[in-house]
């Protein structure tokens, strides 16, 4: 004669299933990537510097199975530098000087973690550090109040970072995209074309631009980005 289930023992799997995911929802979430810089040192004979002078710097995450020849290379933001003062100050700063850059933590469009970054978890992934004050779009030279050389090169940061990017495997990609979020996304736009033109016609090349668009509207009666512009 079959025996009757004990009162409560069938529910038992289910029991401890969640008391499982009980458990795990008080542990701790894994750690953002934190991945290494890598310092573009040669490019400085070619004038691609920060604005104190100090070589640029990218960060750059291997793709895995099926996205090692998928590509993802964003622009950092950081606001712009309109003034010599402001300028100078900056060269204090990581956003002006790469003495000041550490390892950074991958997270977002960047992660590696499938859940929060589905589409390009598995990429290469290149966060393009941001140390010109302009929007990696400049091709000149000044110096502070105190006769100290400020340098604005961040078309040349740019051609550099890329140089270098072709030649560790970003040549061969199947497919590309350039991102950045404001003077980041500028710059994406700005350089967008440029981007397209590394790569053969066949190879599908994407540019987003998050908050990258700055309109010239009026602000205390003034055109917004003659102000920041001019001053």
């Amino acid at each position: 004669m079959a025996t009757a289930p004990r009162p409560g023992f069938a529910a038992a799997p289910q029991v401890i299933t969640m008391t499982l995911l009980a458990v795990s929802a008080l542990l701790p979430a894994a750690a953002a990537e934190l991945v290494e810089l890598t310092l573009l040192a040669n490019a400085q004979e070619k004038g691609a510097v920060c604005l104190d002078g100090s070589p640029p710097a990218y960060q750059l995450r291997r793709g895995f199975g099926t996205g090692t020849r998928s590509w993802l290379v964003n622009l950092e933001g950081g606001a712009w530098c309109n003034t010599t003062e402001d300028c100078s100050s900056r060269r204090l700063t990581d956003l002006g000087s790469s003495k000041f850059m550490k390892p950074i933590e991958f997270e977002g469009m960047l992660s590696n973690n499938r859940s929060e970054n589905p589409y390009f978890y598995n990429w290469n992934i290149v966060d393009i550090r941001y140390c010109d004050g302009g929007s990696f779009a400049g091709d000149a030279e000044g110096q502070d109040r105190n006769g100290t050389k400020l340098f604005y090169r961040g078309l040349r940061i740019w051609e550099a970072v890329v140089d270098q990017l072709m030649g560790k495997g970003m040549d061969a990609a199947k497919q590309a995209l350039l991102a950045g979020c404001s003077a980041g996304g500028l710059a994406a736009l700005l350089h967008c074309d440029r981007f397209r033109s590394r790569f053969p016609p066949e190879v599908p090349v994407k540019c987003l631009s998050d908050a990258g668009f700055f309109l010239d509207v009026y602000g205390s009666g003034h055109p917004w980005l003659k102000v920041i512009s001019y001053n």
